[in-house]
C-alpha cells in the first residue's frame, strides 16, 4: 500500500471492445484511474502512459482525458502547521506532525487553487494502528471509531480557537 500511496498509479478498471465473441474487434477502450502525485502533470503522466504502452502501439493510441485534476500541496512553514502542531502536542503529547504523501483528492484542491494553505488533518485514536486505518479507508467497512472522533473534533475546535483567536 505505501508503494502505490507515494507516487502516481494507474488503475485499469474498465475495459470494452467488440460486440461478437467470434469476430475480432476493431477497436478497444480502457478506462484508467490515474491518481497523480504533487508535481506529475498531464504531460508527465502523458510520456509514463507512453512509457507503458510502447512506442509500437503508441502511434494507434488516441487518449481522451476526462479532466484535469492535478495534485497540489500546502507548505508546512506556516502559521497554521505550527497552531496544528502545538494543539497536537497539547492533546498527545510527545507527538510530533509529520507531512504525509498519499495519492488521493479531497476538497482542498479547490481552496489550494485559490491560494489557501489547507491540511487534510486529524487525530486517530491509540487502539488504531496506521496499518488498520489504510485497511479502512475507502474499504468495505469505512468507520471511525469515536475516539478518533472526539479526538478529531478536540483538535479543530482549539486549533480554530488558537489560530483565529
Amino acid at each position: 500500500m505505501l508503494y502505490s500511496a507515494t507516487r502516481t498509479t494507474f488503475s485499469p478498471n474498465m475495459a470494452n471492445s467488440g460486440v461478437k465473441l467470434n469476430v475480432i474487434p476493431d477497436s478497444a477502450e480502457i478506462d484508467i484511474d490515474i491518481r497523480t502525485i504533487a508535481g506529475d502533470d498531464g504531460p508527465k503522466v502523458r510520456e509514463m502512459l507512453r512509457e507503458a504502452i510502447g512506442d509500437a502501439l503508441w502511434k494507434d493510441v488516441e487518449i481522451v482525458a476526462e479532466g484535469d485534476n492535478p495534485a497540489s500541496e500546502s507548505p508546512t512553514r506556516t502559521p497554521l502547521w505550527d497552531t496544528l502542531t502545538k494543539v497536537t502536542q497539547k492533546l498527545v503529547p510527545g507527538a510530533k506532525t509529520i507531512p504525509f504523501l498519499i495519492v488521493g483528492a479531497t476538497d482542498a484542491r479547490y481552496f489550494r487553487r485559490k491560494g489557501v494553505t489547507s491540511y487534510g488533518y486529524g487525530l486517530m485514536s491509540e487502539r488504531i494502528s496506521f496499518k488498520d486505518f489504510a485497511k479502512m479507508f475507502h474499504g468495505n467497512n469505512e468507520r471511525i471509531d469515536q475516539e478518533s472522533l472526539r479526538l478529531s473534533t478536540e483538535l479543530f475546535e482549539q486549533t480554530a480557537r488558537a489560530f483565529v483567536g
